[in-house]
């Protein structure tokens, strides 16, 4: 594009557009797009500012991410370790970003099947991102909503349904309060009354209609 030309490829904010553009285009489903755009911005990073940048180390937790979209688990298992890795060295285990990263691998291992240890990350990430972000913050409640859909998944639906009701209550996105009725992870709570009911409240929340 236009920037590009002007700019030069490796100029900050041509790395900046491309990963805003990879991020766009996966959040309309075109995940292998998204991966060639993430892997040559992932590319000009490691060489231009390092690999240990905290920007370098984004894209790496973003690709991964990605992969994980694409049903390459192990490939994101893998990627998402070594950047939960250097993000605790660089950064500290507290920062938003390597809590990010922590919820994400915890994402990959319930693909993978690995519930108790999914679930296990999920619950460390949050109860840090409650205590160093606050209880509000949307990180918290994306990580408790995750959390919800591995116990969803591994049968222990009380608690997951009480996750979900504080996510709700609590920061969570509107396009998730939405998609929570469609979601395949919560298929196992479609039949309790409680998630219905849910469901209904998150609806209206989502559209600001706050139930009286």
């Amino acid at each position: 594009g236009t920037k590009q030309r002007v700019l030069g490829a490796e100029h900050r904010d041509t790395v900046w557009a491309m990963g805003e553009l990879a991020m766009t285009i996966r959040k309309e489903g075109h995940y292998s797009e998204a991966e060639k755009l993430q892997q040559r911005e992932f590319g000009i990073q490691r060489r231009v500012v390092g690999p240990e940048h905290p920007n370098t180390l984004s894209t790496m937790g973003n690709l991964a991410t990605t992969l994980r979209l694409e049903g390459r688990y192990s490939e994101a298992e893998k990627l998402e370790r070594e950047t939960l890795e250097k993000q605790r060295r660089i950064l500290g285990s507290e920062h938003p970003k390597t809590l990010w990263t922590t919820d994400e691998l915890a994402q990959t291992l319930m693909r993978e099947g690995r519930y108790g240890d999914a679930e296990k990350l999920a619950r460390e990430a949050l109860e840090m991102q409650r205590r160093v972000l606050g209880p509000e913050h949307p990180d918290a409640a994306g990580t408790a909503y995750d959390l919800a859909c591995i116990l969803a998944d591994s049968g222990q639906s009380d608690e997951a349904i009480s996750l979900l009701r504080g996510a709700v209550d609590h920061g969570l996105e509107p396009a998730t309060d939405l998609a929570m009725a469609t979601d395949p992870d919560l298929k196992s709570l479609r039949k309790d009354p409680r998630f219905a009911e849910l469901v209904f409240y998150a609806e209206r929340i989502a559209t600001k209609q706050k139930p009286k």
